[in-house]
């Protein structure tokens, strides 16, 4: 749905935005399951 929003020059151009999006997604984004916090964070403090 999100891609439809962009214009693209190339399909390593997609697949670059999409592994950022990506990882943002699972790292970086408040997580409600664990409390709101970001999972990145939440490993930075049981590590």
């Amino acid at each position: 749905e999100w891609l439809s929003q962009y214009l693209w020059n190339s399909i390593a151009e997609v697949q670059e935005h999409a592994t950022q999006w990506l990882w943002f997604y699972n790292n970086e984004r408040p997580n409600t399951a664990i409390g709101g916090v970001p999972p990145k964070q939440k490993l930075a403090l049981v590590a």
